[in-house]
């Protein structure tokens, strides 16, 4: 009986926090949990992509790069860029509303509780 009562001793009481609750008690880790997410980070990019390929074309257009078949390719490559990023953005934002997405949700976390 004694083995049993020294070997459950170090098992945490429910109403005691656990390691990962107290792991995310700040609001600053929580909101860096909450924002670190392949969503976020496949928008970003995104963004980030359509806005660079815009303005390399705005560089292009205006004559700021002096051989022209430069700026032609820099152009064409700037464009292709664009619309990728248009894309990325375009696909990242349909599936956060992936009616799908709560069942995934629940399933993951019924298996990371049973874990």
């Amino acid at each position: 009986m004694s083995k049993s009562r020294k070997h459950n001793n170090w098992k945490i009481p429910s109403d005691e926090p656990n390691i990962r609750d107290s792991a995310y008690s700040t609001g600053i880790s929580k909101w860096i949990n909450q924002i670190h997410s392949s969503t976020t980070i496949s928008l970003v990019a995104g963004i980030s992509q359509v806005g660079v390929g815009l303005a390399v074309i705005t560089v292009s257009i205006l004559g700021f790069i002096q051989p022209i078949w430069v700026s032609t390719l820099l152009t064409m490559i700037s464009s292709l860029s664009t619309m990728i990023g248009c894309f990325l953005v375009y696909h990242t934002i349909t599936k956060m509303h992936d009616p799908n997405k709560l069942l995934r949700d629940a399933m993951k976390r019924v298996t990371e509780s049973k874990n």
